[in-house]
C-alpha cells in the first residue's frame, strides 16, 4: 500500500511562497516545494494537464543589475558609486547578493529585499561545482577541458571578489571583512546554476543570449530542476491581465500532462556535461549534447564537435590548411585535395586524437572521491572518449580515402601500420 504523500513545507520556504504571493506573483495552487539535502524539487499534489502555467513572476521579483546598482550605490553611498560603474554585470548581481549576508537580514537596508528568496537556496555545504572539489578530486578530472576551464574559472572569480571587496573595503572595513571568499563564491554559484539570459525578460522572451544579454535570478521561476528536451514554454503578460496597466511578469508554462506527486521540470537548454558540471555541478549519463572543444596549436580558432564527429568536417579544414602551410601541395588541377595532403592531415588528426584519449583520466579514479563526483567523472569522460573516438574513426575515413585516390593515381602505397610511415612506390 501506498504511504499517502507528504505535502508539508518547511518554514523558508512557506515564508517564501507567502512573500512572492503578496508582491504579485503566482504558483499553481496543486504545486508543492518538497525539500531535501541539495535544495527543493517542484511537485505536483494532483495530476496536472498539458499547457498549465507553474508559476508567474513580475519582472520586479527579478534580481537585475538595476535592481543590484540601486541598492549598492543608495547603500555604499558616493564615494563607491564611480567604482561599482566599473563592475561587470555579474560583479553588481554577486556583491548584491553577499551584502545580504554581509549586513544580515535585520540590519540590511529594504532595498536588499531578496532574503526570502536566498533563504531557500541550497547550502554552501552542498554545491558540487567543480570550485567546490577537494583538491583530490579535481586532480581526478585532470587532463581534461574541464580541468583547465575550473582553474581558469577560479582565476576569474578571485579576481572579482578581490575588486568587489576592495570597493566595500572604501566604505566600511568590517563589512569587507564579511565579505569572503567562501561569500563570493556562493554567490557566483548561485548565478552560474540558476540564472538565465537578461532576454528573458522582454516582450518575446528567449533563453537565447544576445551580445548585450546578462545573467539574471528569477526568483520562482528558477525553483525547478532541469529536464533535458522537456517541453515548456516562456510567456509575457501582465502580472494581473485585468488591468493592462501593471507590470509585465515573465511565466513558465508546462506542454506535457504531470502526474499526482511527479516532480516538475523546466528545460535549460541543450547542454554539455562539461558546462552542467562546471555551472551546475551535476551531469547527465550519456548526454547527447556533450562536446569537446579543440584548438589547433598556432590557431586562435575553437572547434566544438559532438557525438558522432558532429562539427569535425571544420577540424579537419584547420588540419588540412596546417598541412599546406607547411609545404604540401595544395590541390590537383580541378580544385580537390591533393592525396598527399589528404593522407597527411588524416596522420595527424590521428596521432592529435590519439593524444588527447591517452590523456584521459582512469576511470574509476585512483584516489577516493565523494560519490557524487565520482558519477560526474564517469559521465563527463565517457562523453569525452565517444567524441575522441568518433574522431578518430573519421580520420581513419579520411586516411582510407586518401588511399584509394592515391590507387586511381597509380600510386601503391604500403602501409604496414596506420601510425607509422608510409612507403610508396609506383605501380608497373
Amino acid at each position: 500500500m501506498n504511504r499517502e504523500a507528504d505535502f508539508s513545507e518547511p518554514e523558508n520556504i512557506a515564508i517564501f511562497r507567502k512573500w512572492l504571493a503578496d508582491n504579485g506573483a503566482k504558483i499553481h495552487p496543486t504545486v508543492y516545494f518538497e525539500s531535501h539535502t541539495s535544495g527543493f524539487s517542484v511537485r505536483t499534489k494532483d495530476a496536472v494537464q498539458p499547457d498549465i502555467t507553474v508559476v508567474s513572476v513580475p519582472f520586479s521579483f527579478a534580481i537585475t543589475v538595476e535592481v543590484a546598482r540601486n541598492a549598492l550605490e543608495g547603500f555604499l553611498g558616493k564615494d563607491a558609486t564611480s567604482a561599482l560603474r566599473e563592475l561587470s554585470e555579474r560583479e553588481l548581481i554577486c556583491t548584491y547578493v553577499c551584502m545580504h549576508w554581509v549586513l544580515g537580514e535585520q540590519s540590511a537596508p529594504s532595498s536588499f529585499r531578496h532574503f526570502p528568496y536566498l533563504n531557500t537556496l541550497p547550502s554552501p555545504a552542498t554545491l558540487r561545482t567543480p570550485l567546490h572539489f577537494s583538491d583530490s578530486e579535481l586532480q581526478s578530472f585532470r587532463g581534461t577541458n574541464l580541468y583547465g576551464a575550473t582553474l581558469d574559472r577560479k582565476r576569474q572569480w578571485d579576481d572579482e571578489w578581490q575588486r568587489c571587496r576592495n570597493i566595500v573595503k572604501t566604505v566600511n572595513l568590517d563589512w569587507a571583512e564579511g565579505f569572503t571568499w567562501d561569500r563570493y563564491l556562493t554567490s557566483s554559484t548561485y548565478l552560474s546554476s540558476r540564472a538565465f539570459p537578461s532576454s528573458v525578460l522582454s516582450r518575446l522572451p528567449t533563453l537565447l543570449p544576445t551580445p548585450s544579454s546578462y545573467p539574471v535570478l528569477l526568483p520562482g521561476i528558477d525553483a525547478l530542476n532541469h529536464s533535458r528536451a522537456q517541453p515548456v514554454s516562456w510567456l509575457v503578460t501582465y502580472s494581473d491581465p485585468s488591468r493592462p496597466a501593471t507590470e509585465l511578469a515573465i511565466s513558465l508554462v508546462l506542454h506535457t500532462f504531470q502526474d499526482t506527486n511527479s516532480e516538475l521540470f523546466n528545460n535549460y537548454g541543450p547542454k554539455p556535461n562539461s558546462e552542467l558540471i562546471l555551472g551546475y555541478g551535476f551531469s547527465l549519463e550519456h548526454n547527447p549534447d556533450d562536446t569537446i572543444v579543440l584548438q589547433l596549436g598556432g590557431s586562435e580558432k575553437k572547434c566544438e564537435v559532438g557525438r558522432d564527429a558532429k562539427g569535425v568536417q571544420d577540424v579537419w579544414e584547420q588540419v588540412l590548411h596546417a598541412v599546406r602551410s607547411s609545404g604540401g601541395v595544395s590541390e590537383d588541377g580541378d580544385g580537390t585535395i591533393d592525396w598527399q595532403d589528404a593522407m597527411e592531415a588524416a596522420t595527424l588528426l590521428q596521432e592529435m586524437t590519439q593524444t588527447l584519449l591517452d590523456r584521459l583520466p582512469r576511470f574509476p579514479p585512483a584516489v577516493r572521491v565523494r560519490d557524487e563526483i565520482e558519477v560526474m567523472l564517469g559521465h563527463y569522460v565517457e562523453g569525452q572518449r565517444a567524441i575522441l573516438q568518433s574522431i578518430l574513426e573519421f580520420a581513419v575515413d579520411k586516411e582510407n580515402a586518401a588511399i584509394t585516390k592515391a590507387r586511381e593515381a597509380g600510386v601503391e602505397i604500403v602501409d604496414e601500420d596506420l601510425q607509422g610511415e608510409e612507403n610508396v612506390s609506383e605501380v608497373n
